[in-house]
């Protein structure tokens, strides 16, 4: 019987835990932060918790995240310069 010792070992999808790094950071303090702020952040906390995800997947699910949070994220750009 193998233990997983990551941290957040109990969520199943990657895309969870995305959501629980994000949500640390997407707080009143930090809601106006520009885009690959968020994907630098979340993609660091997600290694440092022993998870080995793609900075391509945290970049589309932190998308997801912040337009269902009410922000645009530029197509062409994506919030590179915002």
């Amino acid at each position: 019987m193998s233990e997983d010792r990551r941290h957040h070992s109990k969520y199943v999808s990657n895309q969870q835990v995305i959501h629980k790094c994000f949500m640390t950071y997407y707080n009143e303090i930090f809601q106006n932060m520009p885009f690959q702020w968020y994907v630098q952040n979340v993609y660091d906390s997600v290694n440092r918790k022993g998870f080995n995800i793609l900075i391509e997947e945290v970049e589309s699910t932190v998308k997801h995240f912040l337009q269902n949070e009410g922000r645009k994220i530029c197509p062409h750009c994506m919030g590179r310069w915002q």
